[in-house]
């Protein structure tokens, strides 16, 4: 996932924020989203937000959830 997000970095030209939330979700491994989902998020955010930096973070399950697991939430960073 790391290389993904320097990989659209760097096609795109702007800065993709990680959030403390994704990268938690991320290294405890309750991230739910694959690469190529986090990958599609970014782009349709980007085809939307044109040279706007972006935010990844997370929505997660809460305490009723029988299994914890967290997806990929991309906004335009203000």
């Amino acid at each position: 996932m790391i290389s993904l997000i320097a990989e659209l970095k760097d096609k795109y030209g702007i800065e993709i924020i990680e959030g403390e939330r994704f990268k938690q979700a991320l290294y405890n491994g309750r991230l739910t989203d694959t690469q190529d989902q986090l990958r599609d998020k970014i782009e349709f955010a980007i085809t939307h937000y044109p040279k706007k930096d972006i935010v990844i973070t997370t929505c997660e399950s809460d305490e009723t959830s029988p299994e914890p697991f967290a997806y990929a939430v991309i906004t335009p960073a203000l």
